[in-house]
């Protein structure tokens, strides 16, 4: 049983190795897709108006009721878009 347990730690150790560095490239992928997404005067930064002008024409597209609120499967949406890179 002790062997079982310490290979299943050593595994789970090693799968956790190898998935941060992973996990920390697709973080810089998505940072790099959500500048180029909002970037309107493409100088490869991002100001709070160009954000936020991006994130509120994301709200109007899962508004389709245009009652300037979003109910919770809206937000749902709303929320996968976002973290997808709003396409």
């Amino acid at each position: 049983m002790r062997s079982l347990t310490k290979t299943l730690v050593a595994a789970s150790m090693a799968a956790a190795m190898f998935a941060a560095p992973m996990a920390f490239a697709q973080e810089t992928l998505d940072a790099d897709r959500f500048v180029k997404m909002c970037d309107q005067d493409k100088d490869g930064m991002v100001s709070k108006a160009e954000v936020m002008k991006m994130v509120e024409k994301m709200y109007d597209k899962h508004d389709t009721k245009k009652a300037g609120k979003l109910d919770k499967k809206q937000v749902e949406a709303f929320l996968k878009d976002l973290m997808k890179g709003g396409s």
